[in-house]
């Protein structure tokens, strides 16, 4: 029996919406996929009741299954050192305590075990090449990958689940159901193909406005996506949303919102360096002078601030 047009269109609709999560058949020389370690050892770690050794075998699997499916020649498992500065983002908040809500209560059971597992097991094991990061967070080598690759859409594949890496150029690959979306170098927006998300810089604008709860970063209080949109509608690049993320900024802050938007950046932007500043390089080439004064002020703060750390552990 036929089927009806309408049950046909609607069929046709669906598959349209399903992303194309199939193994990519050819190894693209070069590629690379970038496997967000800090996450990955909270999903392996899976409910109370696994067991450590499936919970190992999840993460393994896991590298193994994003190198099929994005074609890469290679796989880097990219972890934030547990020493680690976090590109000195406790310093420069001042607003409030960056991650400040965060409790290593909350880690699921076999936390420690998979954790651990990632940061000591055989690379031969892993399949996989670890890059531990000591001056920043694993998301900002994720940013050195992507914004030092001279064609990242071709070279460089993100698979995380922190939706702060939407910014980057690349190939996204999500961590949910594997779907690909493509972010060109230089992109300003794109929109997600299937999760219908904004990626490229215009996230970083965005998020300049609304914040993260997720790191504890306050943005401005009630403004969230909508908003943050309708701020930032018929902007078509970094210059245009400067401008207007700015103008938001003197609004609401006024005199003091130089040195607000300094530490929101700072704290936001994935950097390719492990300098504080390196948000400039997306701001417009003529800066305002208040804000570089800002900038100024930020880093001789960082600078005191990690000097007294350094004696502090020198005397401990």
């Amino acid at each position: 029996m036929a089927q009806p047009e309408w049950l046909r269109n609607a069929a046709a609709r669906v598959a349209e919406q399903i992303p194309d999560t199939a193994p990519q058949d050819e190894v693209v020389p070069g590629r690379v996929a970038l496997i967000d370690g800090d996450y990955l050892a909270y999903f392996a770690s899976g409910g109370d009741n696994m067991r450590v050794d499936i919970s190992r075998r999840v993460a393994v699997d896991r590298m193994h299954a994003v190198r099929e499916l994005s074609g890469a020649e290679r796989v880097e498992l990219h972890l934030s050192a547990r020493a680690s500065t976090k590109g000195e983002r406790f310093l420069i908040a001042t607003t409030q305590p960056y991650q400040g809500q965060r409790h290593s209560s909350r880690r699921p059971k076999n936390w420690e075990a998979v954790r651990e597992f990632l940061e000591t097991a055989d690379e031969a094991l892993l399949r996989a090449r670890r890059v531990t990061w000591m001056d920043r967070e694993a998301d900002d080598g994720f940013a050195h990958a992507a914004l030092s690759a001279r064609g990242p859409l071709e070279s460089v594949v993100h698979h995380t689940a922190d939706k702060d890496m939407r910014m980057l150029p690349g190939l996204h690959l999500a961590w949910t159901d594997y779907a690909r979306t493509q972010v060109p170098k230089g992109a300003y927006e794109v929109i997600g193909p299937y999760d219908g998300k904004v990626y490229g810089t215009k996230w970083f604008w965005m998020q300049m406005l609304m914040g993260d709860t997720a790191d504890h970063i306050p943005g401005f209080y009630g403004l969230g996506e909508d908003k943050a949109l309708r701020i930032l509608a018929g902007t078509r690049c970094n210059a245009e949303a400067y401008e207007a993320v700015q103008a938001e900024y003197a609004r609401q802050k006024g005199d003091a919102w130089a040195d607000y938007f300094v530490e929101q950046a700072g704290l936001l932007w994935l950097r390719a360096t492990h300098h504080p500043h390196d948000f400039l390089r997306v701001l417009p080439e003529h800066r305002n002078p208040e804000l570089m004064a800002a900038v100024r002020r930020m880093l001789a703060n960082v600078k005191e601030k990690r000097e007294a750390l350094d004696r502090l552990n020198a005397q401990a």
